[in-house]
């Protein structure tokens, strides 16, 4: 091993420690890796920036402006509107059918777009009584995650490997080439994940009890006003804490702010208390014990007092995303106010969690957040920042029919032009993108507000990563390695560990950043067993896609976790057995097709 090889080694190393702590943002652990190769001389500044030229990275930013097209002119919602009446089906026959449609629109619309979409709809049904959404929303997620995985623009994944392998002298990816695995591996799933959610996903409670007694409850702070019952008290002795999943956090006493021992302070008034606690009781015992809330506010002003809450979750593309409480309170307008973020109460222990909710960088995708105020103001923050409403119905303004035909004909141009191979998919995005734009069927500020940066700067920082381990070898050092397990084994056992391998990194590092480091190994590992790499590659590919066993393998399903509906181990038992599925299918699925 030379001292390059173990220099890359270690940045990886460190690298991987740094996705799973969740430390840092993986834009910002992209970053390190970036200047770390460029200071230890493993790349040039020229090959430290070329991500930001990447033809995957610049395809991606063109397929997001699209999408945001997509939905910013109604096309999606209007596409989802037209199965609205398949869901008046018995659910046996609706719920597969629907994964069948969510998976059609994601093979050529970004899979997050799509799933938001449908949220809002199935929201917008079960407030009406004509569907259970706990039953529908974890297979639509993962149903967009299959369907995304059957072409070449399906998702971020796809398009990096087959730059990869561009890169490596193999050739891209056709835009259907891989279809048929994909198409197989979505009708398998479909009726797997249609018995295990019949079996294992909850139902949702009476409207009347949605989101009040579900895991998620609310941080905020309420003060203690003149004759409030509390006054006088140890804060356990008193029935606020004994009758309900109340949780005191701390306590601010002027400029003391008191953490521990909380059990033996003598409970005043004017102090304020930071609780964790349902909707319910935030609306029902705060009055009835003497308590103003004043939210989470930085100067925790009292007089903004409303008996209206508007639940909203914070989605990936969100500006807020790594805002701290104070910055995204500054961020709104002067009459919207946050009265509560959301708590992680399926932890016994959640001081970890609080000490993040006072850190610099909280808001996070799938936070929930409760906002009172101005409702005019709080829809259009939230169509243009990025939030999608989980109790507020939202009417959309009228959109010139021209502008959706054109923002569908932009997706229609891409998807003909590159699957004829008439333009390379580079290329057919960036004419959609002007078609878009020179229309005015999107705005540049809409454009900039509504792409994923961090998903851009993630892969415009790993690139470099791929780059330095060609150069220095570490590629071909670690395939030898493999080689000796790998070279006595069957095609088949090697896709499988590929695979297995790619979808357990996936489950807790970016599906993109897994991909990036994982295939130039595998490519050294094919030439290495004299294999045609191609089954390997479309291994890594669908194992990084395919990590459905944790909410945060992929950002739908943060995002549907976020709702509160399920527990992890819904993603655990639903998403554990549909990966082995898919891993022991895989194994002899690509040989079959592809070797």
């Amino acid at each position: 091993m030379t001292t390059a090889i173990a220099i890359v080694i270690g940045i990886l190393v460190v690298a991987f420690a740094l996705f799973v702590s969740e430390k840092f943002t993986v834009d910002k652990t992209a970053f390190f890796i970036l200047i770390s190769l460029l200071i230890c001389g493993l790349v040039t500044p020229e090959e430290a920036v070329s991500g930001f030229s990447d033809n995957a990275v610049l395809t991606i930013l063109c397929l997001m402006i699209i999408a945001i097209g997509l939905e910013k002119n109604g096309v999606v919602s209007w596409m989802a509107q037209k199965i609205v009446p398949i869901m008046k089906l018995p659910i046996w026959f609706f719920l597969p059918l629907l994964m069948i449609t969510v998976g059609i629109f994601s093979s050529f619309i970004a899979t997050t777009a799509v799933v938001i979409i449908f949220i809002k709809l199935v929201n917008e049904l079960d407030k009406l009584g004509k569907v259970d959404r706990a039953r529908v929303l974890l297979p639509i997620s993962f149903a967009g995650i299959l369907g995304g995985s059957c072409t070449l623009m399906g998702t971020s994944t796809n398009l990096i490997v087959s730059d990869i392998s561009r890169k490596s002298g193999i050739g891209r990816f056709g835009f259907f080439e891989f279809s048929t695995a994909g198409i197989i591996f979505i009708l398998v799933s479909i009726p797997i994940i249609f018995f295990l959610a019949k079996k294992f996903l909850p139902r949702t409670p009476e409207p009347e009890n949605i989101d009040l007694h579900n895991k998620f409850g609310y941080i905020t702070a309420v003060k203690i006003k003149a004759g409030s019952k509390l006054i006088g008290k140890e804060p356990y002795d008193t029935e606020i804490w004994n009758e309900n999943d109340i949780r005191l956090v701390k306590i601010q006493r002027g400029k003391r702010h008191l953490k521990s021992d909380l059990k033996s302070e003598i409970l005043q008034e004017n102090d304020i208390l930071w609780l964790d606690l349902t909707i319910e009781d935030l609306t029902a015992q705060t009055e009835r014990l003497g308590l103003n809330i004043l939210g989470v506010d930085q100067d925790l002003v009292e007089e903004h007092f409303s008996n209206e809450f508007h639940e909203v979750i914070i989605l990936p593309n969100s500006r807020y995303i790594n805002m701290s409480i104070e910055e995204f309170n500054e961020s709104l307008p002067e009459n919207v106010y946050v009265k509560g973020v959301s708590s992680d109460r399926t932890r016994p222990n959640n001081s970890n969690y609080f000490k993040k909710f006072f850190s610099k960088k909280f808001i996070i995708p799938g936070n929930r957040v409760l906002l009172t105020g101005n409702l005019t103001e709080i829809q259009r923050i939230a169509n243009s920042n990025n939030l999608l409403f989980a109790n507020t119905v939202i009417t959309n303004p009228h959109i010139p029919n021209y502008k959706k035909i054109i923002s569908f004909g932009a997706i229609l141009l891409v998807i003909i032009l590159s699957a004829s191979n008439t333009f390379s998919i580079l290329k057919s995005s960036l004419l959609g993108v002007g078609l878009c734009l020179f229309t005015g069927c999107i705005q540049l500020k809409d454009a900039y507000s509504g792409i994923n940066w961090q998903v851009i700067f993630l892969l415009a920082g790993m690139i470099p990563l791929g780059v330095a381990m060609k150069n220095t070898g570490t590629d071909v050092y670690l395939a030898e390695h493999l080689y000796g397990l790998l070279k006595s084994v069957p095609t088949s056992v090697t896709i499988s560990i590929i695979f297995a391998f790619t979808m357990l990194m996936s489950g807790f590092v970016s599906n993109n950043a897994t991909a990036i480091i994982v295939a130039p190994i595998v490519i050294a590992v094919a030439a290495k067993l004299n294999l045609n790499p191609k089954p390997l590659l479309y291994a890594v590919m669908f194992g990084a896609n395919f990590s459905f066993y944790t909410p945060m393998g992929y950002q739908t399903n943060a995002i549907i976790y976020g709702l509160g509906i399920y527990k992890f181990k819904h993603f655990l038992i639903i998403g554990g057995i549909l990966s082995i599925v898919l891993l022991i299918l895989a194994s002899f699925l690509l040989p079959m097709l592809y070797l």
